[in-house]
């Protein structure tokens, strides 16, 4: 998912311009599921869960000597927390994806 803002906001985003596109206002009463089933398309969220979960069975192939293996699973060794909430961490969405698609993994 995208990290900066929640998904009902690109959820909305699209929807506003699909309904622009296709000249459907709001008088003509449309559940943005009927949109979605007219165009064909897929959610926002879904959308971003397939290009997600495609960049991620190639890096999962990798051998552990890769850069973008390694870089996936260090840490930092110094530096400081700013305050509040911890920022989503590409490893988080990664296994939010797999346990919404119900892809099992070994570790």
């Amino acid at each position: 998912m995208i990290s900066c803002c929640p998904p009902s906001y690109t959820e909305a985003f699209m929807m506003r311009h699909l309904r622009s596109i296709m000249r459907i206002t709001w008088t003509d009463k449309m559940t943005n599921q009927e949109i979605i089933e007219r165009t064909g398309l897929l959610s926002m969220e879904d959308l971003l869960v397939k290009k997600n979960l495609r960049w991620t069975r190639p890096l999962m192939r990798m051998s552990p000597h890769k850069l973008p293996k390694q870089v996936l699973y260090s840490q930092l060794s110094s530096g400081h927390r700013t305050t509040g909430r911890p920022r989503l961490q590409f490893k988080a969405t990664i296994k939010r994806n797999l346990k919404l698609r119900d892809i099992k993994t070994d570790s």
